[in-house]
């Protein structure tokens, strides 16, 4: 039988006991998806926020930030179709400048929102789009969804 030292029994303790509390202390990141596995769209969309890239008839398509299942990871990036029609409300939001705020304020904030046409869109801007229905499923497919609302940010 091997007879192992009471201070070498305990600095291999005490190593042990670091290594998992380093582990612990910086957290365990998973590892990021391998060649040919796909990151897995959230199961529940309702809206996307992104740049407008093109502009059609009655359409945009959207550089839009996409929600995973596993909220752990970042969100991917992927172009979207999203249909226009005559329902769609269109606005721009214009948020106060925080210099003009009071200091210590507790008044809610809202931003002034301007009624704008479809003809206003630029290829550029950066827009927060909702839809009516869960519209995981038409981004998982890469079909189109109509929005309902769409925000441009000032």
């Amino acid at each position: 039988m091997i007879k192992i030292k009471t201070p070498i029994l305990i600095a291999v303790i005490v190593l042990v006991i670091l290594i998992i509390a380093a582990v612990i202390w910086n957290g365990y990141e998973k590892p990021s998806p391998g060649p040919g596995e796909q990151a897995i769209i959230a199961k529940d969309i309702y809206g996307i926020a992104g740049t407008i890239e093109e502009i059609g008839q009655n359409s945009l398509v959207v550089n839009a930030l996409i929600l995973l299942e596993d909220s752990t990871k970042a969100p991917i990036s992927q172009n979207v179709t999203v249909a226009i029609n005559e329902q769609t409300k269109i606005s721009r939001l214009e948020f106060p400048d925080p210099k003009t705020i009071p200091a210590g304020s507790t008044k809610p904030i809202f931003p002034k929102e301007t009624t704008l046409k479809f003809s206003d869109l630029k290829k550029g801007d950066k827009i927060d789009i909702r839809a009516k229905e869960n519209i995981s499923d038409k981004i998982k497919n890469k079909t189109s969804f109509t929005a309902s609302v769409i925000n441009v940010a000032q």
